[in-house]
């Protein structure tokens, strides 16, 4: 009888997987990661300062300290700085990296200062909205998926956002960031993997 409630407990206490998403054709593998979790060059990027953090945890919710947290986006004109992409109307930003990586503390938290990414065309009449690509390795797995914003143009139409099961899990919604640059947002984005 006791196996049966210390079942049933974890079973009501299991945290949905953060679903998986593409790695997406600007991966910036010509790039070293910038550590630290700072992508806005001490503040001096353009766009909105957003205040990225969260937390790495399994399924039951216990977090997953070491892990590897790899972020990449496009800067806050919509574009990436790497050589395929095409939308070369938008301006690049010296100021901004666009690519960073940290590695979560013991209680699986990690934190990021980058800029709102914009939207961009990723084919004619077809627009990806604003998201940010994670990469996180753990011991034993390695998840690749995206952050949405709540509210952005082109949500309702994307298709890889749209082909996840739960894109709830994967929509974000920013607030105010209090005590820090005016007009600066936050946003938190928790990710669950199977067992770390």
């Amino acid at each position: 009888m006791a196996d049966v409630a210390t079942a049933e407990k974890t079973a009501t206490t299991t945290l949905p997987r953060t679903p998986p998403q593409i790695l997406g054709p600007f991966y910036p593998f010509m790039l070293t990661p910038t550590e630290g979790g700072d992508l806005t060059s001490g503040g001096q990027a353009q766009g909105t300062v957003l205040y990225l953090s969260g937390r790495v945890l399994t399924e039951k919710g216990e977090p997953i300290g070491g892990a590897k947290v790899e972020i990449w986006q496009a800067n806050a004109a919509g574009r990436y700085p790497h050589p395929n992409d095409a939308n070369v109307t938008a301006p690049l930003d010296e100021k901004f990296v666009g690519f960073a990586v940290t590695t979560t503390d013991g209680q699986g938290r990690y934190a990021f200062k980058t800029v709102r990414p914009a939207a961009y065309p990723a084919a004619p009449g077809h627009w990806r909205p604003a998201h940010i690509h994670f990469s996180v390795t753990a011991k034993y797995e390695q998840l690749v998926t995206q952050m949405y914003f709540a509210g952005e143009e082109y949500n309702a139409t994307d298709a890889w956002l749209n082909s996840s099961s739960r894109k709830d899990l994967l929509i974000t919604t920013p607030n105010p960031a209090l005590g820090k640059e005016a007009g600066a947002q936050e946003v938190t984005f928790d990710i669950v993997l199977t067992r770390g």
